[in-house]
């Protein structure tokens, strides 16, 4: 995570620019994942599920880079993501025990 938080200091995308281009980045995710499981209209793109993965990881890391930017240290960047991360698995735990 050090080095997210690094990079995202080098690189002078504003907040709305990085956001843009977390969009830009699941929007090819979802081209992956439609060919992958060959839905209508898809298929002719050939990507595989190692293109799937490597898209996840760039929609990962620009979401990531994104919390990065709101924060004011790596220190305060790493305590926000745990107890982020914390929260929302447990909010996801509590809506799958629900089920």
């Amino acid at each position: 995570m050090r080095e997210i938080y690094e990079l995202t200091q080098l690189d002078g995308k504003s907040l709305q620019e990085r956001t843009l281009k977390l969009s830009e980045e699941s929007g090819e995710l979802a081209q992956a994942v439609l060919t992958v499981t060959k839905a209508p209209g898809s298929t002719y793109k050939n990507h595989s599920l190692a293109d799937v993965r490597e898209e996840a990881a760039d929609a990962a890391i620009v979401a990531l880079s994104i919390l990065a930017q709101t924060c004011s240290s790596e220190a305060e960047f790493s305590a926000e993501l745990d107890r982020l991360m914390g929260a929302k698995c447990a909010k996801w735990k509590s809506v799958l025990s629900q089920g």
